[in-house]
Parts: structure tokens; sequence; C-alpha cells
């Protein structure tokens, strides 16, 4: 799965993250099919994310719409933060074939007169 790194709009955090289905390489399912996308945080967490691909207005692809409320109440997720969803291989995999999706969320802080990008915990 590739990398995606997405600016967190009110949709985002009051509904449901919209991806575009192509960020998730090919996905085996048509518009309307509902899959499970499971994920580990930051501090070790696995979470499982309920997903829908459906056609957004205005858009000429798919998106998916991805169901994760519980993890950004949870985690204290806002809008302006960024959410960084990607694929890890497993250093204890023997077989060196084994991945996890790793999300990652972080916000913007102003330090010592300098924006950077903190990890949301």
């Amino acid at each position: 799965m590739k990398m995606i790194s997405k600016l967190l709009t009110n949709t985002d955090v009051e509904k449901s993250l919209l991806v575009p289905s192509s960020s998730l390489g090919v996905l085996p399912f048509e518009e309307g099919h509902f899959f499970n996308i499971n994920v580990i945080d930051k501090v070790g967490k696995a979470w499982s994310f309920p997903c829908f691909i459906q056609q957004s207005e205005g858009i000429e692809s798919s998106v998916v719409s991805v169901g994760w409320l519980k993890f950004l109440c949870d985690r204290d997720v806002r809008v302006g933060d960024m959410v960084f969803l990607h694929q890890e291989s497993m250093d204890d995999d023997s077989t060196g074939t084994g991945a996890q999706l790793k999300i990652e969320v972080k916000r913007k802080i102003r330090l010592l007169g300098e924006d950077i990008w903190a990890a949301v915990e």
C-alpha cells in the first residue's frame, strides 16, 4: 500500500476519513462494497477501520470512506492535523515477506519560532 498523507478536514473528523481509492492500490472491490483495514498505531495498539467504496460528487474516481471515529476520540485528533497511513515490513517476520499498516497522526505546533509537526499521542 502506498503512503497516504492528508491534512484533516471537518468531514474527516466529524463523519469519516475520505481518501481516493487509487491511493490504496488496486482494490478487489467495486463501488458500494465494504471491507476493513487493520492498522497499528504509534503505541502498538491494533485498530480495524470499516471502509466503504463510494462515488463522490464532483470527483471522477471513487473514494474510500474510512470509519475511524473511535480512533479520533481516543487520540484527540482534530481538524488541521495530518494523518499518515503506510505499509511497513515486520521486523520479527522470519520469512521477510510480512508487512503491516501503520497509522500516525501529527499536529503542527510552534516551537522556538519554528513550525514543526509533532506526533499526536
